[in-house]
């Protein structure tokens, strides 16, 4: 293993022990780190006061993770910004991956038996896109959307990436237009940095753009408005711990059924979204929206009706 990959999973792995222990002093920390394997050398001892300080700047620097040590608590260490690797960022996405990573590296047996869902592709293109990010630089890509036979050219400002599902998502603005356009990383055909450097648009907050939408799809044929669902029997409490959308408020609670609110547009994501969960979650209003939901349960019901 490459000294500066080591060094970096050792800082993973010091994340990680003290996230876990909660408060720790650093005579417990070197315990644990004499029983691991896989990371130690054999013939490494313990973690040195002065090179245990200097990890602990280089992780504030690399991870933005503050170790702190409480001295009225026995002088133990412990996370001060703990909410900082629990947060969708890039940065938590990285640390968590890498902690796992860890605990695997060196037991293929149990590593067989983490099961990762599959991405459709293009993380290829995740650094340079990051790369033109950083240095505010325009993109030359080639771009094939779904269901169109010939992939067109673009030349795009990038403004940031979104996770959605199994899929990366490049958000950008196609330059000669105004507003944001969401590109699939697995639909790129190719992508090259250019020399030209682009002013982002202050107005412009990615943090609240999908504010509003479930998923990547913001669809201004659609407004904001207050969508009210009801769940019946377990999906539930399925809805309940994974809301369906950040605005999501319980608004009546029964022995059969609890009633939503949600302020969102009710866009294509979101009515699929809804169909997916079944009959047991039934849109109450607005009223055209239970009607286009009724029209696609009932288009669906036609597929089946139908004798092979």
């Amino acid at each position: 293993m490459a000294t500066s990959v080591r060094v970096i999973r050792r800082y993973v792995w010091l994340i990680d022990t003290i996230r876990r222990a909660g408060n720790i002093t650093l005579a417990e920390i070197n315990r644990k780190w004499m029983d691991e394997r896989t990371l130690r050398l054999e013939n490494e001892g313990e973690i040195p006061e002065r090179t245990f300080h200097r990890h602990r700047l280089a992780i504030a620097d690399i991870f933005g993770i503050d170790i702190q040590c409480n001295r009225y608590n026995g002088n133990t260490y412990y996370i001060e910004n703990e909410d900082a690797l629990n947060e969708p960022t890039f940065t938590s996405w990285l640390f968590n991956g890498l902690a796992i990573d860890n605990q695997l590296l060196g037991n293929k047996d149990i590593a067989k038996r983490i099961l990762f869902e599959e991405t459709p592709g293009g993380m290829d293109y995740m650094s340079p896109a990051i790369e033109a990010l950083s240095k505010s630089r325009v993109i030359y890509m080639t771009y094939r959307r779904f269901n169109f036979s010939e992939a067109v050219e673009h030349t795009v400002e990038p403004y940031g990436l979104k996770q959605s599902g199994r899929r990366w998502y490049l958000v950008g603005k196609i330059q000669g237009n105004d507003s944001l356009t969401v590109f699939a990383l697995d639909r790129i055909e190719s992508l090259d940095i250019s020399d030209t450097t682009f002013e982002t648009d202050a107005s412009i907050n990615l943090d609240t753009f999908f504010d509003e939408v479930i998923g990547v799809n913001v669809d201004d044929d659609y407004d904001s408005i207050k969508v009210a669902i009801r769940v019946f029997g377990r999906q539930r409490a399925y809805v309940e711990s994974l809301p369906l959308h950040k605005s999501q408020r319980l608004v009546t609670n029964t022995s059969e059924y609890s009633d939503y609110e949600l302020i969102l547009r009710p866009e294509y994501e979101f009515q699929r979204e809804i169909l997916r969960l079944g009959p047991d979650v039934e849109v109450l209003s607005p009223d055209w929206l239970r009607e286009e939901i009724k029209w696609l349960a009932e288009e669906t019901a036609k597929r089946y009706a139908i004798e092979k």
